[in-house]
């Protein structure tokens, strides 16, 4: 089995692959670019190999594809837990507003607390903060001249990535419904959820419980009424 990834000659501009052998834990080989067609043509060379252990770069699900279709491509371990981090974040912060804010003190001003709750984007947020940080770094490569391919090598993104951040003026623009309620099929429930929370404080099985055993009573007592 072979892992790829990517290792930084110079962080920002140059980028090279390093290829290791996942059972040693040892580097085989150092290619001086990213690029698809250099990761082929080593695959190539090795028809053996069984599989191969990648990160989500789309250079080098090309690579790999064409140069070892026979090989299986495995999601490394640090960017699907990575990723699955990143998604929990995002639906717990689009969902904020479900939690109950922690107990104020009387002599503790509430007029900021006040501010960022209603901020469509606020601060502090380790999402908003990186997608800003992002933001800004896209700009900056394009401001400088590269195009817009070449800032998704760089920094290892979708072109469709890159093109989604080029078109926003501001980074707000980007986290526009990101913490902003949405419609979900909990909202029939929220009303009663809300009530049984305030009399005692449930766990998380029990609340699933309380209104999966409402949800048929509901609807027979609708059919009834019709």
């Amino acid at each position: 089995m072979v892992g790829v990834d990517e290792f930084a000659q110079r962080k920002g501009r140059i980028y090279g692959t390093v290829l290791v052998d996942v059972e040693t834990r040892r580097p085989i080989d150092l290619p001086l670019d990213r690029e698809a067609d250099t990761l082929a043509a080593w695959l190539a060379e090795r028809p053996g190999i069984e599989n191969a252990c990648r990160d989500r770069a789309p250079f080098f699900a090309e690579g790999a594809t064409r140069g070892a279709p026979q090989a299986i491509q495995i999601a490394d371990r640090w960017h699907l837990w990575h990723n699955l981090g990143e998604a929990a974040e995002k639906y717990v912060c689009r969902h904020r507003d479900c939690l109950r804010p922690a107990p104020r003190l009387p002599d503790e001003p509430s007029e900021e607390a006040e501010l960022a709750a209603s901020s469509p984007s606020p601060t502090g947020h380790q999402f908003a903060e990186r997608t800003r940080a992002k933001h800004a770094t896209i700009h900056a490569l394009l401001k400088a001249g590269h195009s817009k391919r070449s800032v998704a090598r760089q920094l290892g993104m979708t072109l469709n990535t890159i093109l989604r951040f080029s078109q926003a003026t501001a980074p707000e623009e980007l986290l526009t419904g990101q913490w902003q309620s949405r419609a979900t099929g909990l909202d029939a429930y929220k009303p009663n959820l809300d009530q049984r929370w305030r009399r005692a404080v449930p766990t998380p099985g029990s609340c699933g419980r309380r209104s999966d055993s409402r949800a048929p009573r509901t609807a027979m007592a609708t059919s009834a009424s019709t």
